[in-house]
Formats: C-alpha cells, sequence, structure tokens
C-alpha cells in the first residue's frame, strides 16, 4: 500500500526511532555502528524507504546520536522511484520521546520542493518539523502570474517560488502539508518580489492529485493550492508596488485577493481600496464604508478640463465604487463603475462610468526575458499606465471649471490632443449663458458645438435694452439730424441665438460667440437671421459669493451678423451684408446695401445708423458703388391735393 508523501516523511521520522530502538540493542557506548543501512519493505517486498548513517552512536537508553543521517523514500512499487529525500549532518533521536533535533543544516527535498536550512526539530507527536535558522524552500511553480501578465521566463531557468526566512514550521497530514515561515520571509517569483512578516502556504500531498482533480503538464506542476502573506506585505514586479496587510495567493486559478488598506503603486498610477483582487492581469479595486471609495491617482494626464489640458494639476484622483485595471497585451484598460468622481487641479466631474484606454510602448510590449530589465530601453519598458489615448465618461456626465458646467451622456477626452467631445444632449452653461447641440468638442480656448437641421445649436445669452427705433416718423441724413418723437419700450427678454454650428473662443478678457449656417437671433424688440455671427460678451463681476469671491455676470458687448443679413424689429425689416449691434450705445449699424422696410416707406443707402436712445436714425450715402441715401415714403392719398 503506497503511501502519501509526506506521511511516509513522518512514518520515516516514526521508523527512525524505532531503527533507534533496533541500534540501541546492538550499541554499547564504546562500540558505535559504522556506515549502517537499513531499508524498510512494503509488505509487496518492494523498498519503502532506507535509513543509512556513516556512524550510529548510543548515548544513553533514551538517546541515539546519527551522524551524515540520509533517508530515502521510495515509491513501495515496482517503479522503485525516490520520491524524498532527508539529510543532516547529524541527528539525535529521542526515543521515548518520539522526536529528534539537531543543530546542524538540514535539506529535505520532495516531488515539487526543496527545503534547506539550519537547525531543526521534528516532533512524532505533533507530526511537526520545524527549521531554526536561514531557510530557504523553493517550489517548481511561479506565484507571478496572478499579479499580473508574466514575463516569458528565461530558457535557462525553470518556474520556480524560492522562499527565503529565518524559521520554518512543516505540519503533515496525509492530504497537505503547511508551510508556515516567520520573520523576515522573502519570495521570488519569476519576476516577483514579495516581503512581510508571516507567510502560510498550503501543498497537496500526491495523494490529492489522484481523484478529482483536472490534468496538469508536468512542467506547471501544482501542488502548491494557496500561499498567505500577512503583515506588512509589499510586493514588487514589474515597475509596480503592492502593499497590502494581507495577501492570499491561488496559484491553480492565477489569482490573489488583497486586503488590510491594499495599494498599487506604479510610474504615473497609484490604486487604493478596501480591497484588490487580481487574476492574470486583471486588478479589481473595491471600497466599502469603513475604508473608503476605491481610488485611483493618474500624473501628467493632460486634457481633462472642459477648455483642455491648461487648467489641469500634476494629479488626476478618481474615486468609485470600483475600479477594474486590465493588463492587455498593446494596452491597458480602467474601468471605473458606481458614482464616479473626478477631480483634477480646478475641473470636477461626476458620472455613472468612466473607462479610460492607455497605449504601451512598444517596448514595453516586446520585453519577454526579465534578464533584459538591466538595459535602459527595458527599465523605460516596465508595465505602467502608459500614455494616456483616451478617457470616456457615461451617464449623466458633469464636469465643472472655473464657474462653468458642461453636462452629457458621453464625454469622450482625448489627452494627448487636449481634447473632449460631448454627445447625447451636451449642454454647457457659463455664468448666465447656456449653449446645447447635437455635439461638442471642446479645446483648449475653444470649443466647437454642432447641431442638425432637426435640432441646432442654440445660445441663451442675458437680455439687452430695446434697440427699438421709428425710421419714418422722422428721418434724417448725415448732414440734418432730426429728434425722432419717443416712443414706449420694450419688456427686456433673454437674447436666443441658433445655428448649425457654434465656435466658442475663450480669450483673457472676453468670450466671443461665433454661429455660421442658418444662424437665427431673437432679442429684446428684435429678431435677426445671416449665415455669420459674433457675439463678444465679457464677464463683469457684480456680487459676493459665499465663498468671498464675486460673482461674474456675463454681459453682450456687441453683436457682429455678416452675409445676408436680415433684422426684424416693430414690423420693419432691415437688409444689409453687415450689421453691428452695440447694446451698451444703443445702436444698430447697418452696412452695405442696407434697406429698411415697412409700412410707412423705404429707407436705403451705404450705411444706416439706429439710434436707440436718441430715438433718430442716420442714413449715410457711398460705399465701393457710390450709393446715394435714398428715402421712400407712401404714396399720398387721392384727393389731398
Amino acid at each position: 500500500m503506497q503511501m502519501s508523501f509526506i506521511s511516509k516523511t513522518v512514518s520515516c521520522v516514526s521508523l527512525c526511532l524505532c531503527v533507534g530502538n533496533l541500534l540501541c540493542a546492538q550499541m554499547t557506548p564504546n562500540a558505535p555502528i559504522k556506515n549502517f543501512k537499513l531499508p524498510r519493505l512494503a509488505d509487496n517486498g518492494y523498498t519503502q524507504w532506507v535509513l543509512q548513517g556513516s556512524k550510529g552512536k548510543y548515548e544513553s537508553a533514551e538517546q541515539v546520536r546519527i551522524e551524515d543521517m540520509g533517508l530515502r523514500v521510495y515509491t513501495g512499487d515496482e517503479r522503485m522511484a525516490l520520491e524524498m529525500s532527508m539529510d543532516s549532518p547529524e541527528a539525535i533521536v529521542r526515543v521515548r520521546e518520539n522526536k529528534a533535533y539537531s543543530e546542524s543544516t538540514i535539506e529535505i527535498v520532495g516531488a515539487n520542493f526543496k527545503i534547506s536550512g539550519v537547525g531543526w526539530t521534528w516532533d512524532g507527536q505533533t507530526k511537526e518539523i520545524e527549521v531554526l535558522f536561514d531557510t530557504v524552500v523553493q517550489f517548481t511553480q511561479t506565484l507571478s502570474d496572478s499579479l499580473g501578465v508574466e514575463a516569458a521566463p528565461s530558457s535557462e531557468f525553470a518556474p520556480k517560488t524560492v522562499i527565503h526566512s529565518q524559521r520554518l514550521k512543516l505540519t503533515t497530514t496525509e492530504t497537505e502539508y503547511q508551510f508556515e515561515f516567520k520573520n523576515n520571509v522573502h519570495v521570488v517569483s519569476g519576476d516577483m518580489d514579495m516581503k512581510g512578516d508571516l507567510l502560510i502556504a498550503l501543498v497537496d500531498a500526491p495523494e490529492g492529485r489522484k481523484e478529482g482533480r483536472p490534468k496538469v503538464e508536468a512542467s506547471k506542476l501544482d501542488a502548491v493550492r494557496k500561499i498567505i502573506a500577512r503583515d506588512n506585505v509589499v510586493i514588487e514586479q514589474q515597475g509596480r508596488i503592492v502593499r497590502a496587510g494581507d495577501a492570499e495567493f491561488f496559484p491553480r486559478e492565477k489569482r490573489v485577493n488583497l486586503s488590510g488598506t491594499p495599494q498599487i503603486e506604479a510610474p504615473g498610477v497609484y490604486l487604493s481600496g478596501a480591497t484588490i483582487r487580481s487574476q492574470e492581469g486583471r486588478f479589481v479595486v473595491s471600497g466599502d464604508e469603513g475604508a473608503g471609495r476605491a481610488q485611483m491617482i493618474l500624473t501628467e494626464t493632460g486634457g481633462l478640463g472642459i477648455q483642455g489640458g491648461s487648467a489641469l494639476a500634476e494629479e488626476t484622483i478618481v474615486l468609485a465604487d470600483s475600479i477594474t485595471m486590465l493588463e492587455l497585451e498593446k494596452e491597458n484598460q480602467f474601468l471605473f463603475a458606481g458614482s464616479v468622481e473626478v477631480m483634477s487641479g480646478a475641473v470636477q466631474m461626476h458620472a455613472k462610468k468612466m473607462t479610460i484606454y492607455a497605449d504601451k510602448s512598444s517596448d514595453e510590449a516586446a520585453i519577454k526575458d526579465p534578464s533584459a530589465l538591466v538595459t535602459d530601453a527595458a527599465e523605460d519598458a516596465k508595465i505602467k499606465v502608459g500614455d494616456v489615448r483616451q478617457m470616456v465618461a457615461e451617464g449623466g456626465v458633469q464636469i465643472e471649471q472655473d464657474g462653468q458646467i458642461a453636462t452629457s451622456e458621453r464625454v469622450t477626452f482625448y489627452p494627448a490632443e487636449e481634447r473632449a467631445v460631448l454627445e447625447g444632449s451636451p449642454r454647457v452653461t457659463n455664468g448666465e449663458a447656456i449653449v446645447t447641440g447635437v455635439k461638442m468638442e471642446l479645446q483648449p480656448s475653444l470649443a466647437i458645438i454642432r447641431g442638425s437641421d432637426a435640432q441646432p445649436v442654440n445660445v441663451v445669452l442675458p437680455e439687452m435694452p430695446d434697440l427699438g427705433y421709428d425710421a419714418f416718423t422722422g428721418v434724417a441724413t448725415a448732414n440734418s439730424p432730426k429728434p425722432l418723437e419717443p416712443k414706449q419700450k420694450a419688456v427686456p427678454s433673454e437674447t436666443m441665438v441658433s445655428s448649425q454650428l457654434l465656435r466658442m473662443l475663450e480669450e483673457p478678457t472676453r468670450t466671443v460667440f461665433r454661429f455660421t449656417d442658418n444662424v437665427e437671433i431673437a432679442a429684446t424688440n428684435l429678431e435677426a437671421t445671416c449665415e455669420l455671427l459674433d457675439i463678444v460678451a465679457i464677464e463683469k463681476k457684480t456680487a459676493v459669493a459665499t465663498n468671498g469671491d464675486l460673482k461674474g455676470r456675463l454681459e453682450v458687448q456687441r453683436i457682429e451678423a455678416v452675409d445676408q443679413v436680415e433684422v426684424k424689429q416693430d414690423g420693419r425689416v432691415a437688409t444689409a451684408n453687415k450689421a453691428f449691434i452695440l447694446p451698451e450705445e444703443g445702436k444698430v449699424i447697418l452696412e452695405g446695401n442696407a434697406v429698411v422696410n415697412d409700412a410707412k416707406g423705404r429707407v436705403s443707402g451705404h450705411r444706416m445708423i439706429l439710434l436707440q436712445g436718441q430715438r433718430r436714425a442716420i442714413v449715410e450715402g457711398g460705399g465701393p458703388e457710390g450709393e446715394r441715401a435714398r428715402i421712400t415714403l407712401p404714396a399720398l392719398p387721392k384727393g389731398k391735393f
């Protein structure tokens, strides 16, 4: 009957005690046995184990000293394969206590692990072996692909995990080995380096592979079932540093769970949360009420502002219920879910979810050999956030920056281009100005808003004064002005503009709204259409906000209309090549084939100035064709003269 690997180890040491009894019966203090070799046969006649030593010395009825102890454990069948060996220069066997110990070195070699150290004890009652100093354990499998896409190992070395510690306790059962490492634990596995104060490895005995287990390749031994690292865990791998209170590795699933305020630091990124789960390059960071929300800090992202990257700080902080990081062959992806909050300098953003796409460098994707990491090129190619190519925020997106508020269902940022695109009912509020459209593209100091036939660009601006006039109650030429009769002013209303395309230009002292294609404007007592319209607005500080700053009030300073201009006001229609509306001065200036028609007559000329405050109009001739100022009055009634 074949015994389990560890059970054989324990049984062999137990049998050493039996052998000790046999040796005691043959030894005297003055006559030790030299170069002995004692085999143990199974019931089937095959060798189970062989105990050997250069010298066996009787010291008392309770104690035997064995020099150059060697124990070889075999399969116990026709294969006669060596399963495990245990060697120590010296061993003291306490026969009645069922114990053995030594201050010498020890080496234990199993099917998929190797143990070495200095000083050891064995307790047959508890089935425990302790290695007291300078412990080194080597497993023939790797843990590094649990925390990322593992770099291909050098062909010179087989996959392995090496664990160093000051002390090791190995507890054995028929189905499991439990390795407990204490004090200055250091793990090297592939390209992963891990340190901590305590580490426990659970390893299956060979019989654990027989039934109910998937087949594995010979080169991918999976005896290590679980590794638990605790207390001040620090992991370094491919340019990233992982810190946690506890880390649980599941090598078969290539999975690791981090808890105890875990955090990941890499060039350009910092991740933290209540827990972090990783499996083959997929990281999931989750928050909770106690530890707070999942957090990611990006550096040098660029282009996250409403008007581009100029408003960004060096750090962009993102909070979410969960953050998922995917390390793919050519890019890294970061998925944020659950009430996402972004803070970057003067910019704040809220969304239901967000995704960041970051390109890896070509060198980073090409690195395969860990030994190449000593080169400068490979140093630059360590896995990191990479160049942020695109950021996509979705679901009730709201961005605030310097008093401006942008909302939409989807916002796509292109940091390298310092550009953002808003889609899905986009809306920008700047002071009293409200801009809506089908699609918005925001760049440094420039916003491009597009509309459609069914949904044109709409802009709501502050109210303007009544610019009404009555040109034909009394009309004056430039040489003989004549005041017009007073007229009741209209009630002020908001200024509303629509078009197919709008460009907003942010300048140091003003904002220019440039409308093109089917422009329509409606203001106090005034309607107008044209093909190109510029509205120049300035911000005036008028009140004190709660934080002590002055509130800004946007005022329309100047309106310039070009190409097929038509202005409707108080039942009359004015047309011209250009029109200038100056609300603060109370003027409407028409230039280039300026014509005003109403029921009272027609006025035309090259230039026409309509003065709201003085209730008069000035008509000028001139222009490229030398046009004269003309007034055409209605025909007189018949029978009057």
